[in-house]
């Protein structure tokens, strides 16, 4: 009977029931879509690994080389600090490992560290790296199953690492963090 109430109850009842029914929908996509837009990844070694956007910070890696510089800022945001345009100066995202203060600080200053799988030949690398647009930058220690190949700064690199990783033409691809020294 309970249905029946329901169904006969009219079109006043049904309107309110919709627009309910509308409100949640909204407010879910409102209140969920930050959350799900900031939620990253990224592959170390086989293991996917989340990260969460730390969105009052900002790296900065434009400092000459060997000055002693932070490399991690306040997010520039507003039309006071960023000039007369109101556009944010660059800077490339900062992350956690954990959605918590206590993760650990990362960045991307850009490169792509790319692991070739066993008994790949020197012909093979250099023809995966052409398929996919990569240019190597340097050999990763004495052996040539890794390479630092070039990318831009910042979420570029991230999302280059994944597409190379998920394509399954490489053993491992992630991106070349940089983080914070840990002094002992």
């Amino acid at each position: 009977m309970g249905t029946l109430s329901l169904m006969t109850a009219g079109p006043a009842r049904a309107a309110t029931g919709r627009a309910l029914a509308v409100a949640l929908a909204v407010a879910l996509a409102v209140l969920g879509g930050p959350a799900r837009a900031q939620q990253r990844y990224w592959y170390d070694g086989g293991e996917r690994r989340l990260l969460w956007a730390e969105s009052g910070l900002q790296a900065d890696f434009g400092g000459a080389p060997g000055t002693k510089q932070s490399v991690i800022r306040p997010a520039v945001g507003d039309k006071t600090a960023a000039g007369d345009s109101g556009a944010a100066p660059a800077g490339a995202t900062v992350y956690r490992d954990q959605a918590d203060a206590g993760g650990r600080l990362r960045a991307l200053p850009g490169g792509v560290l790319v692991g070739f799988r066993p008994g790949t030949t020197a012909a093979a690398r250099e023809a995966l790296l052409a398929r996919h647009g990569l240019r190597l930058v340097r050999p990763i220690g004495e052996r040539a199953d890794w390479v630092l190949v070039a990318s831009p700064p910042g979420d570029a690199s991230l999302d280059l690492a994944n597409r190379l990783h998920e394509s399954g033409d490489f053993a491992s691809a992630s991106p070349n963090w940089w983080q914070p020294r840990q002094l002992k």
